[in-house]
């Protein structure tokens, strides 16, 4: 009774249902017959049951199911992604990502504009504003050095009681970003 359903519906993700439906060219009858009583289609049907019963094995493939393919071809991108992102030259761009994020992971999603500035070092301090001319100063703490992200996150002595705040946060979180500096 499931395959006569599967037929009559219009959404198929089975390729031998829709094959059998090509074959039948859409149009299906379903009878009543009574058993056992010399009727010869239903004769070779109790046959063909009985005999594929007594099978040890399948002989039909059915193929791979579309999931299945669908979670090996991602399986696959995110193995090859993770080689592409290990071969990144440590003078690339991706440098300091890549500090903060070895491995590629598909269930890490960021959508704080902040945490994006923080994982790429791009956003609005000195040292990213310095490479497109719109900003010349360093940070008021008078260190002597870069000034980008990190600074900020890890060294900035100005800083250093957000970080304490962020600490004791981060100790009752786990979804953390950037781990926080010892």
């Amino acid at each position: 009774m499931s395959v006569l359903m599967s037929l009559q519906n219009h959404q198929i993700k089975k390729s031998t249902i829709q094959e059998t439906r090509d074959l039948l060219d859409n149009t299906i009858t379903l009878h009543w017959v009574k058993a056992h009583i010399g009727v010869a289609g239903n004769e070779a049907a109790d046959r063909a049951a009985k005999s594929a019963a007594s099978k040890d094995a399948i002989d039909t493939h059915l193929g791979i199911p579309e999931r299945s393919i669908k979670l090996m071809l991602k399986d696959s991108l995110l193995k090859k992604w993770q080689q592409n992102w290990e071969r990144t030259e440590i003078d690339d761009k991706a440098r300091y990502t890549k500090n903060i994020f070895p491995e590629i992971a598909r269930t890490r999603c960021i959508s704080n504009a902040y945490d994006i500035q923080v994982a790429t070092n791009h956003g609005l301090c000195p040292f990213y504003l310095r490479r497109f001319n719109l900003r010349n100063c360093s940070c008021r703490c008078g260190e002597n050095s870069e000034d980008d992200i990190m600074h900020y996150v890890a060294k900035c002595h100005l800083l250093a009681h957000m970080r304490k705040f962020n600490k004791e946060r981060q100790l009752s979180s786990s979804n953390t970003v950037i781990p926080c500096p010892q």
